[in-house]
């Protein structure tokens, strides 16, 4: 059976990891978290954070078989990653035309409703909202189209995620 690759993206802070924990699926964790849980204090030039990052999202792409798998981020996201930072895209723009996903990518907007910062989220929310630009871009680019999760209650979000993945 092929595999069927979902993604849910969107900038920090809008509910992606609470709204899949909500969910009865499983899924594939986020990679940059994954990174800067490993490396705490770590303060990787851009550069360097991006390539670990394509490098272990096209590693998570690659272990996956068989089924649906749903990602927490994808590929497509390191570039926008790298959009963001100002570094460049082009590894990152290659490598999403390479490990591709389903067309449409479900994705939380910014809402300023729900953003709270911490000690690893110190974007504010006007950061958000340009990195969620870079989101959109670099999926665009990549030719996928995008599945708003509304602006809701989690169980409200987590159904529509689970909906989404079922039909």
């Amino acid at each position: 059976m092929p595999t069927r690759r979902i993604i849910l993206t969107g900038a920090p802070g809008v509910g992606k990891t609470a709204v899949l924990a909500a969910t009865g699926l499983g899924h594939v964790g986020e990679p940059a978290r994954e990174i800067l849980a490993e490396h705490p204090g770590a303060d990787f030039p851009f550069e360097e954070f991006v390539a670990r990052l394509l490098d272990r999202s096209i590693r998570k792409w690659e272990a996956a078989a068989g089924g649906t798998v749903v990602y927490d981020r994808g590929v497509p996201d390191c570039a926008a990653y790298a959009r963001y930072f100002g570094v460049d895209a082009a590894a990152a723009d290659a490598a999403a035309l390479r490990y591709c996903y389903h067309p449409e990518v479900l994705v939380l907007e910014p809402w300023e409703a729900i953003y709270t910062t911490d000690a690893r989220r110190t974007m504010t929310f006007e950061m958000t909202v340009d990195f969620h630009a870079a989101i959109e871009e670099a999926f665009t680019a990549a030719g996928y189209t995008f599945v708003p999760v509304p602006r809701a209650p989690i169980a409200v979000r987590a159904a529509f995620v689970e909906e989404f993945v079922a039909a």
